[in-house]
């Protein structure tokens, strides 16, 4: 129904806009407001990634197994709470510990709205990847929204930065205690719609693909996944300490978020007409599309003006308009009704790692070396990610 595809966009929305809050600001929060190191601030970044991929993980077993509209619920619950602990209480290492369960919390209810979107798009005509592409500009609208925001309200009042996600998450679980069934529909209530494809004999790709090959194409998009966001989740950490270093505002780093945002709503409709033509498999556009994004982090070494930090993001929205909404789509070709929950997962928990090492990871090379090492090395590696993506066997369906 349309109505569960548009309250799955709300969410979704509602979700990143709560992660537009919170990323962007950590970082510079942990080290001038609580007075810790740099290092400090990307190591409590790793650990809060490190939970959310264990809520992801959790999330994809609830999903599957138990129920999807309380495995929604218990990560939203979890993440209010922590919020609400950060909102009052700005103690060094207390506040750590509530990072780390908002984390864990986001992931858990992360994956299950995946999980939804993955399950809804397998069943409803047409191409699957429309599904998977509004949801991915939903939570761009989401972030833009967020990150634009709280470049203003971080300065107006520490207290509304954290106060203004608990609102959000309290409105999604209303969302969910109201319209459950809503979010629940399953094929015996859409096919009186005719919405949806009812398949009765449905076939295991990995029987297709053969099972060493299937494992082999898991753990190289494993791998990919990780790589990718490790690079691109630079721009929500250390990204804002480079640029307040070369003298530019909070509001004007905050700023280049919502221009990433704004500008993939205008890109990603061109791309995927254009993309659907030029390229068949779905690995193929992922391929080019990490290439590009690693080739943006080329204009960072000695970036001193601010357009130059613009140009940089656009490039690189235009490579993540190529991949993000494509890597899912790609994952769902390769599930079944049975496993569908934990393919996606697969993919979030992979992103959780890749953003929980990446803060760290960047902080600890550009003490030992420098920012442009930093940039040079993600640029180098995002495309050994993507030349080895070609090896990923493909159904052609």
């Amino acid at each position: 129904m349309r109505s569960q595809k548009l309250w799955l966009l709300t969410l979704n929305a509602t979700f990143n806009m709560v992660m537009g809050f919170i990323l962007p600001v950590n970082m510079i929060f942990i080290k001038q407001n609580l007075h810790q190191t740099q290092n400090m601030a990307g190591f409590s970044l790793m650990v809060y990634s490190a939970l959310m991929m264990i809520g992801n993980y959790l999330g994809g077993i609830l999903f599957d197994r138990y129920s999807k509209r309380w495995t929604l619920q218990i990560g939203y619950i979890i993440a209010v709470v922590s919020l609400l602990g950060m909102t009052f209480h700005h103690v060094w290492p207390s506040y750590l510990f509530m990072l780390v369960m908002l984390g864990f919390g986001m992931g858990i209810s992360y994956t299950a709205i995946n999980g939804y979107t993955a399950f809804v798009a397998e069943e409803t005509v047409g191409d699957s990847r429309v599904l998977f592409n509004n949801m991915y500009l939903a939570a761009n609208l989401g972030i833009a929204i967020g990150s634009t925001a709280v470049g203003f309200i971080f300065e107006w009042s520490i207290f509304f930065t954290f106060f203004i996600p608990v609102i959000f998450f309290i409105a999604c679980l209303l969302i969910v205690f109201f319209k459950a069934g809503v979010l629940d529909q399953t094929n015996d209530s859409a096919e009186k719609t005719h919405e949806y494809v009812i398949d009765d004999e449905e076939v295991d790709p990995k029987l297709s693909i053969g099972q060493k090959r299937f494992r082999m194409n898991l753990i190289i998009l494993s791998l990919g996944v990780f790589i990718m966001w490790m690079g691109y989740t630079q721009w929500d950490s250390n990204m804002s300490l480079y640029m307040l270093g070369h003298g530019f505002s909070k509001k004007e780093y905050s700023i280049v978020f919502t221009i990433n945002a704004a500008s993939l709503l205008l890109i990603q409709p061109i791309m995927n007409r254009i993309m659907s033509k030029i390229f068949k498999l779905l690995k193929n556009q992922i391929v080019v599309g990490i290439t590009i994004m690693g080739l943006s982090f080329l204009l960072l070494p000695g970036a001193k003006q601010y357009w130059m930090y613009i140009v940089s993001m656009l490039v690189l929205t235009i490579g993540e308009s190529m991949v993000f909404p494509t890597i899912p789509a790609l994952l769902n070709k390769m599930s079944t009704s049975k496993n569908r929950g934990n393919l996606q997962s697969l993919y979030t928990i992979m992103g959780s790692l890749g953003r929980a090492v990446g803060p760290y990871a960047g902080s600890l090379i550009v003490t030992a070396l420098s920012f442009a090492d930093l940039f040079y090395g993600i640029t180098a590696t995002m495309i050994l990610v993507a030349l080895s993506l070609k090896g990923v066997k493909e159904l052609e369906k």
